[in-house]
Parts: C-alpha cells; sequence; structure tokens
C-alpha cells in the first residue's frame, strides 16, 4: 500500500454492501464510503484545491470519516476541527494551516461567519455530491483510489493534522504521512489479530487523535465501526443495551468513559455479551474500577495503551495476563514496545537498561509524524536524529514522558517531566497523589494541580455516587498513605470534574478554578 486511500479501495472491492459506518441513525456501506469519497475529491480538485490542508468539522456522525477519505482521495490532508471550539482558538489554527475550504456535514452545527470573514469556503456534503456525480467522478479517474500523479510522493504525502496544546497557547500542528499511518495500522492489526469480522464501538471524537487507530484498523481490516452516540455515555445501561444490539466486539476508549460503567455499577443490571476486547488509551486506569471490569468480564482481552500525538496510532502496549492480579495502589504498564517500534529509555543522555531507574522516553519508529508544521524549531528541538545502540543514526522522537522499566522488561509510565513539582525542597509527581487518591473509595475522579502562586498542591475530586465528605475528610484519609509533604494541601470537592473533548481530566480548567 502507498496510500491510505488503496485500503478504502480494497474494502470497497471485498465487502460492497457490508455496512462500513454507522451512528445510530445512518448507515454508509463500503461501495457508498469509497464512491463519496471519489465525489469529494474531484469536488476539490475542480475547486483548485490540491497538497493543501482542507478543514473538517468533525462531529459524532458516520459522515464525518467520509470527509475525512474523500480530502485525502485528492492529495490533500485534513484537519479535525472541533465545532465547539472558541472562535479564538479556531482562528489560530486557521491561520497555521493555512487552509482556504472547510467541509462539514451540515452548515448549522457553527456559526460559520468566522471562515466567511477570512475568507474560506464552506460546503456540506450534500453541496459536493450533488456537484459531482458518480459517473464524473469514474470518468475522471477517482473512483478507484487517490489518481497515481498526486500519490507520486507516495508514503511522504501529509494525510492529517491534529493540534495539540501548545505552551505558549498557540496550536500545534502535528502533520502524519500515508506511510506513518499505514506502518502504524498494518502493524496493529496483525498483532492483535483484528480482521473484517470486527465491529468497532468508536467512543473517542474524531477531531481528537485517539480516534484515529479506530479509523485506519477500519479502513486496514474492513470491519465496520459503530458510532456510539455522545448521549449514551450519560446512560451506562443504554450503552451497554446499544453495544449488545450492534453487536460491538472491540472498543478503545479512554479509560474515564469505562470508569463510570463501573463506578455506577452498571454490570448489576447488565454485561456486554458480544464484546471480546478493551482497550484503553490516554491516562491512567484507576486499579479499582479495572479490576471491576475484570472480575465482571474476566474472559475479554484488556489491553493498555501508550503514545503521543506525535506518532501515528500507539507505540507500546501492556496485554493484560488473565492471572495477573493487582493491588489497587498499583498501576499498569504501559508494556512493551509495538513492533513497528523501538523504545529507549534516556537519562542524562545516556541509555537507561536497569530496572526501576527512570528516564525520558524516546521512540524510534518509521509512524513518526512528520513535523510540527510551520515550526522548523520545535521540529528540530523534539525529532531528533540519534543512534541508540551502534546501528547508525536513526529519526526519534523525545516524548518528554518519564518511566523506568520492570522486572520483566516492561515498561512502567511515571509521569510527564512538565508534571513534576518542587515543593518544600521535594521533587513530587502530582500523578502519583492522583493515583493514591483514586484508591479512596469515596473518590470516583481527581486531577491534582500546583498553585503556583500560594505554593501549594491542590487537588479536585469528584466523589461516588451516595458519598457526603468534606475535603478535610479526604485530607485526612490520605494522611498515612502519602509524604506529609506530598499531602494536598487543598482538596475542593466538585460536583463533575471537567473533562476535555477526549473524556480525559482538563486539568488546565482546574487551574482556571484555583
Amino acid at each position: 500500500m502507498r496510500t491510505v486511500t488503496e485500503y478504502l479501495v480494497a474494502a470497497a472491492k471485498r465487502f460492497p454492501e457490508k455496512t462500513a459506518l454507522a451512528d445510530g441513525k445512518n448507515k454508509i456501506t463500503w461501495a457508498a464510503f469509497a464512491e463519496y469519497a471519489g465525489r469529494i475529491g474531484l469536488y476539490l480538485k475542480k475547486r483548485g484545491i490540491e497538497k493543501q490542508a482542507v478543514g473538517v468539522l468533525a462531529v459524532r456522525t458516520a459522515n464525518t470519516p467520509v470527509l475525512f477519505m474523500g480530502t485525502a482521495w485528492g492529495g490533500n490532508f485534513y484537519v479535525p476541527l472541533d465545532p465547539s471550539l472558541p472562535q479564538e482558538k479556531l482562528e489560530k489554527i486557521v491561520h497555521n494551516s493555512g487552509m482556504r475550504i472547510v467541509l462539514t456535514e451540515d452548515k448549522a452545527i457553527r456559526d460559520m461567519q468566522m471562515f466567511e470573514e477570512e475568507g474560506i469556503v464552506c460546503v456540506t456534503l450534500e453541496e459536493m455530491l450533488g456537484a459531482v456525480s458518480a459517473e464524473e467522478a469514474e470518468t475522471a479517474g477517482y473512483n478507484a483510489g487517490m489518481p497515481a500523479q498526486i500519490a507520486e510522493a507516495e508514503e511522504d504525502l501529509p494525510l492529517y493534522m491534529v493540534y495539540t496544546s501548545g505552551s505558549t497557547g498557540i496550536p500545534k500542528g502535528v502533520l502524519k504521512t500515508h506511510g506513518a499511518v499505514i506502518d502504524f495500522a498494518d502493524c496493529y492489526a496483525k498483532t492483535f489479530g483484528f480482521d473484517e469480522n470486527e465491529i468497532i464501538g468508536n467512543q473517542t471524537p474524531f477531531f481528537f487523535d485517539a480516534s484515529a487507530k479506530d479509523l485506519y484498523l477500519l479502513l486496514k481490516t474492513g470491519a465496520s465501526m459503530e458510532v456510539i452516540p455522545t448521549e449514551m455515555f450519560s446512560f451506562p445501561v443504554k450503552l451497554i443495551e446499544y453495544m449488545n444490539e450492534k453487536q460491538v466486539t472491540f472498543i478503545s476508549w479512554v479509560p474515564s468513559a469505562l470508569a463510570i460503567i463501573t463506578q455506577l455499577n452498571t454490570f448489576k443490571d447488565i454485561l456486554p455479551t458480544t464484546l471480546k476486547k478493551v482497550f484503553f488509551v490516554g491516562e491512567v486506569f484507576p486499579m479499582k474500577q479495572f479490576n471491576k471490569w475484570r472480575a465482571a468480564l474476566p474472559d475479554l482481552q484488556y489491553v493498555n495503551l501508550y503514545g503521543s500525538s506525535e506518532i501515528a496510532g500507539i507505540c507500546c502496549y501492556y496485554d493484560v495476563p488473565k492471572d495477573a492480579v493487582f493491588a489497587e495502589t498499583q498501576a499498569l504498564p504501559v508494556g512493551k514496545a509495538l513492533p513497528n517500534c523501538r523504545v529507549f529509555l534516556v537519562k542524562d543522555d545516556q541509555v537507561v537498561t536497569q530496572e526501576n531507574v527512570p528516564g525520558e522516553i524516546y521512540i524510534e519508529s518509521k509512524a513518526l509524524a512528520a513535523e510540527y508544521f510551520g515550526d522548523a524549531q520545535k521540529t528540530a528541538a523534539s525529532f531528533l536524529q540519534r543512534d541508540f545502540d551502534g546501528t547508525g543514526m536513526k529519526r526519534c522522537f523525545k516524548t518528554g514522558d518519564m518511566a523506568h522499566w520492570d522486572a520483566d522488561g516492561n515498561l512502567v509510565f511515571e509521569s510527564r517531566t512538565d508534571f513534576q513539582i518542587k515543593h518544600m525542597g521535594h521533587r513530587i509527581e502530582l500523578g502519583e497523589i492522583e493515583a493514591m487518591a483514586l484508591t479512596l473509595d469515596e473518590i470516583a475522579r481527581c486531577g491534582c494541580v500546583y498553585d503556583e502562586k500560594k505554593r501549594r498542591i491542590v487537588l479536585f475530586a469528584e466523589l461516588c455516587e451516595g458519598v457526603s465528605v468534606t475535603g478535610r475528610d479526604i485530607q485526612n484519609l490520605l494522611r498515612g498513605k502519602l509524604s506529609d509533604y506530598m499531602l494536598p494541601n487543598r482538596v475542593n470537592i466538585l460536583e463533575k470534574m471537567p473533562l476535555n473533548a477526549n473524556g480525559k481530566i482538563d486539568r488546565p480548567k482546574c487551574k482556571e478554578m484555583l
């Protein structure tokens, strides 16, 4: 394969009438998926849009992946946009990417005035399909994948760009290529035995990078994907009923989404009947909630994934042994490198191989992102050429994540290098405080931040249903579990923890509440 659109063509030929995408309201067959993508690709070409950034308002429907692949079909790269983004942040993304056009399922999902003021054309899926017929796309050669003249760059051709928060307040555009995604998707499917029989239950919003694992696994295998409606996650019993009805076999969710199911004791009322694989990524899965999943569903495959926006997919995984026992104070390893990657720990510019010695994670892989878009200085600082083992200089990514090796050769995540504070003369990992707080039966979710002005550790916590305790009570419960210098100076009880678009704890929002 040279481009991911070839995945789509292959799946459409093998399974033309099979459902590729569904969202509870609409179903799209593989044949229709490929046809619509070709028509969108030709529409963009007719507008003079080639090898450019194309914005896509990424709502949670089956049509959004169609817009993504239509963009790629014409040799462009798509930029998923969160429709609820504040205008100021959206403007920064628009200016950085240089996009001239935004694709959307429905113009009513966002006020389009800002785009119009910037001279950006907004066009709907219906308008594009109305402007280009299937016959016209076929005649122009847009029915069998990306036209050959566009695909000449092959694996180096940009495919999509996601924006992550920058420390300066300016979003960083992380650009992924077709080659990087193919390198990941081929390896991911082979490592875990995914095939066309999988029914993927998608939870991650399409404007968040983690959703790409679901999308490109779908395209690689010719499986089916159910885009689970967002409202289902507020009603776990209905969520499980929906998954059973749609016969979902595989999910790859953030731990927060998985934990809410056990926090509300959902498995006492209903169990998944078709689910076989549960993967999780993006944050630590609270052990007490993970143990509840395993107790209720012991025969499922559970895999902890680790990756970064700067690599297509993931780089490490830990396939949890069925007989493994974990205390609530333990954290799961992030495991070993996916076969398409090599992972090294580095401390003081030396490779760390000993057990329990922390070092920064470096990733070496063909699946690495191409660059931080338009920022050569930032790219050069993070994407390096290194020779870790005497085999020659190779491109790697400096993650900013700290970890150590355990006795079994598994990587164990410790913290972000920027998540470490100095308090009362001690180096403290805020994640360690969070992990200990999550062992308390009273706490459902929490996030720990440091108040630099007042020089104090503040824990924000959401209580389990039916629990009534004070912040002082939580401090007392943590006393003896944490060293005195690690005890939160203040605990703020919230009705609901603020979450970001992917369902993870929104620590910047917590900082705003200090």
